[in-house]
């Protein structure tokens, strides 16, 4: 019986060959993004997912909120206040700090180095951090060899991975490898004490080396790394807590409010608060910034897992609308097999197992599919993604998406042809309802075309909004402008004369010493206070000489630019700092003596500047500060002469850049980031959005189009003798055409109608996430309506102006 389901679904199958290839090809589409949209969302959901007592382990997070109502959210912490917490709050099982660090690696080996780059900061992820032995109390390794108890507790100690102990010392066993020594920027010399085996789940923690935290009083890296001063939030620096067993979030949480008021010091209209980030909620939160994590958008796994199930809902709507629009096709054959005996029940099963036999094809096209379309989208796929037909709830998923595509296309149809009455099926006739009032299909076009016009409505708005902050002036310019970061472990003396040389070269227009570009992924934080005002605000703050406010196009709205100083003697501002301080116009602020959370951090301020976007526009501006300190102004920026130039002229420029680098750090590998690129960065999970949202929309409008294509077709054959009939009787062919259109064209409108609505709610709630943000313009809503009539029209013209140009002797002859 079984065996001659399958057969007898076979030849249905061949018999129509053009409408089992769109449902097929439709399906296979389908299934196909619902595997890679699976892929991509089990990918990310699984991070950080395989810690013990992970529910208990927590990050310590800050948040400033000031008089104008704006909030910052900080990952970042100060430096002393693990320490602080851990001897003056209860409640916690364990509490941890570590410091992220950015440092080439030299490796002795005999009389040679082994040298290895240090990752850009900024840029890269480090790999290093400065951890202390309370780390390893909070997330769990596995040994190798050393003691979690005893490996960090002294200075110059550092505990490696078993990958990076492979790639230090290639295939030494770990016993070997202990008590070898491992050079950090060219001088700091510590001996492996332990060595861990990598997690193997995903994880946002892929540090591979931890250098004892004890090595910090007794080192350089006391220059770096602070962990006295309450003044300022870090961007390095990071805080965990375990809580202990019994213990709840709130309990500890009431204990914040009295010790930030002990240690943390705001001004009035300013306010500072602690809370604990679920170490499950670090992967996906946005709102903290850090230097490690690779951040997901929640809410963009959930937008794609709708389009999954969105684009296999119009696949499946395909295979409905084509299998009853044949329904007057198979209706003789229903009563034929009525008449022979088979049930009701038995008929359902025959075209269900079509219907799986056409779903199993299109998984089988969808597997072949899924791994180059994995590759192709490699820029916007996070690395790791892949198929593994091995992996349990991979082929899990893949039996449960063909056993409900089957059931999601097959069941409607086949309860609809087992139906038919024999007497009716044997004319010819079967449902007068279905196959005349078709309102079922009409209501499933509509509701295809819906679909696609949200993404296409979708894809215009995030595309304008992309195109807005990427084009929308920040304040600063960004064009033709180069930055290289120099490394920690050289002396500060060197940037001087790095600088120096690549004034000296043609093409080079201006340069300039800094810590941070204007608008950097993490600027440092502290408080600037004014007494007079009893003023006291957080504010984000960079060093720099005084080439930075030129170099960059920052405008001085009053007061004069900065002089290039060894120690703090005087502050830019710029325009939201100067009023949050008190002062009503920018002139006012010029020579009053402000302070700042840091050391000889009093003096006055010379200038005030425009407002620039420090931040992405996600963000509102914020108060923002310029010094100068020649001990933090490890950057170095290039403006290049543009005017007369040609791109071969900025790569001979770029070469004479790199040839004054290699004389002054020839140790260093030479690395430079455009700046406008780096601005863009900044926006790379909007980017992504926008490409995944024009594939999506692509192949929702490549399915819709599929159907409407077999639908028109069938019409056409439906109607035939009907067009031969009005030819005869004069009708034109662009007349039958009309007629041929019209029907479908209306339903498409209508589908404008519903879309419109749907698509502006969605799209407002995404623009929510930006501080400055493009308007949802008419335009968009009538490109998109104009768009879906013309391809919908394009679709069915093919089979409409055939069906008008044929001979209508051809329609009318009697068989």
């Amino acid at each position: 019986m079984i065996k001659n389901y399958f057969k007898t679904a076979w030849r249905n199958i061949t018999r129509n060959k053009v409408y089992a290839a769109i449902n097929i090809l439709g399906l296979s589409l389908g299934i196909c993004a619902c595997l890679v949209i699976y892929l991509i969302t089990s990918f990310e959901l699984s991070y950080d997912t395989f810690h013990p007592d992970g529910d208990r382990i927590y990050r310590i997070t800050g948040s400033i909120k000031h008089a104008e109502d704006q909030k910052r959210d900080l990952a970042t912490i100060m430096g002393p206040m693990p320490t602080a917490m851990r001897s003056e709050l209860s409640g916690f099982e364990s509490v941890t700090t570590f410091f992220n660090y950015f440092a080439k690696v030299s490796i002795p080996n005999g009389k040679e180095l082994k040298k290895f780059d240090a990752p850009r900061q900024g840029e890269d992820h480090s790999d290093l951090i400065v951890a202390e032995p309370q780390y390893f109390d909070l997330f769990k390794y596995h040994w190798l060899a050393g003691k979690a108890a005893t490996a960090l507790n002294e200075p110059f100690k550092v505990v490696i991975s078993e990958s990076a102990s492979h790639k230090y010392f290639g295939n030494e066993t770990p016993d070997n490898v202990m008590g070898r020594e491992i050079i950090y920027n060219d001088s700091l010399r510590l001996t492996v004490s332990g060595i861990v085996k990598d997690w193997s789940g995903n994880t946002d923690f892929k540090f591979k080396e931890f250098i004892s935290f004890a090595t910090i009083k007794s080192s350089f890296l006391k220059n770096d790394i602070d962990v006295t001063n309450w003044g300022f939030w870090d961007y390095n620096t990071q805080g965990f807590v375990k809580l202990a067993k019994g213990v709840t979030l709130a309990q500890v949480e009431k204990q914040f409010p009295a010790f930030v008021k002990s240690h943390v010091k705001t001004g009035p209209g300013s306010k500072a608060s602690l809370s604990l980030q679920p170490l499950a909620d670090i992967h996906f939160n946005s709102a903290y910034d850090d230097a490690y994590s690779r951040q997901a958008h929640l809410p963009t796994l959930y937008a794609l897992m709708g389009i999954a199930v969105f684009i296999l809902i119009i696949a499946a709507i395909n295979f409905i609308n084509l299998s009853t629009a044949q329904s007057l096709r198979r209706a003789k054959e229903v009563g034929v097999r009525k008449v022979l005996g088979s049930s009701k029940s038995n008929l359902t099963v025959q075209f269900l197992t079509e219907t799986l036999l056409i779903t199993t094809v299109a998984v089988i096209v969808a597997l072949l599919i899924t791994g180059p379309v994995i590759s192709s989208l490699q820029s916007i796929i996070p690395q790791g993604v892949a198929l593994n037909l091995y992996n349990p709830a991979t082929s899990i998923f893949l039996l449960l998406i063909t056993i409900i595509t089957a059931l999601l296309a097959g069941f409607y149809p086949a309860r609809i042809l087992s139906s038919y009455l024999p007497v009716l099926s044997l004319k010819g006739q079967g449902s007068t309802t279905l196959n005349q009032k078709s309102y079922l299909r009409k209501v499933l076009i509509v509701f295809q075309f819906t679909v696609s016009l949200v993404f296409i409505i979708g894809t215009l708005v995030i595309g304008n909004q992309i195109h807005y902050v990427l084009n929308t002036d920040l304040g600063f310019k960004k064009d033709a402008i180069i930055t290289m970061h120099t490394a920690y472990s050289n002396p500060i003396d060197q940037v001087g004369v790095f600088a120096e040389k690549v004034k000296q070269i043609p093409g080079v227009q201006l340069v300039s010493q800094h810590h941070q570009t204007p608008a950097a992924k993490g600027h440092m934080g502290t408080y600037i206070s004014y007494a007079a005002n009893k003023a006291k605000i957080d504010a984000s703050f960079d060093m720099s000489d005084e080439n930075y406010v030129p170099l960059f196009g920052l405008n001085l709205v009053a007061g004069r630019n900065l002089l290039h100083a060894d120690t703090i003697k005087e502050f830019l501002v710029n325009e939201t700092c100067a009023k949050a301080l008190g002062f009503t116009k920018p002139l006012d602020a010029i020579g009053k003596i402000v302070e700042i959370g840091m050391n000889n951090g009093k003096a006055p301020i010379v200038g005030v500047i425009r407002d620039f976007h420090s931040q992405s526009l996600h963000d509102p501006i914020t108060p923002f500060f310029i010094a100068s300190l020649k001990k933090g102004e490890r950057t170095v920026s290039i403006k290049l002469t543009t005017r007369g130039k040609q791109a071969d002229d900025f790569k001979n420029t770029i070469a004479k850049v790199k040839k004054a680098w290699d004389e002054v750090y020839p140790n260093d590998k030479f690395e430079y980031a455009f700046f406008d690129q780096t601005i863009a960065k900044l926006y790379e999970k909007e980017q992504k959005t926008a490409r995944l949202m024009n594939i999506a929309m692509s192949i929702a409008i490549l399915i819709s189009c599929m159907g409407l294509f077999g639908l028109a077709t069938f019409t056409a054959q439906q109607r035939f003798k009907e067009i031969g009939i009005r030819k005869i009787l004069g009708a034109s062919a662009a007349r039958i055409v009309s007629m041929l259109s019209k029907d479908f064209l209306i339903l498409v409108v209508i589908a404008i109608f519903i879309a419109s609505p749907v698509a502006y709610y969605f799209m407002h709630l995404w623009l929510q996430d930006f501080a400055y943000r493009v308007n949802i313009s008419w335009w968009i809503f009538l490109l998109s309506g104009v768009s879906a009539i013309l391809i919908a029209l394009a679709t069915i013209s093919f089979q409409s102006i055939k069906a008008a140009l044929a001979n209508p002797v051809k329609s009318l002859r009697s068989e």
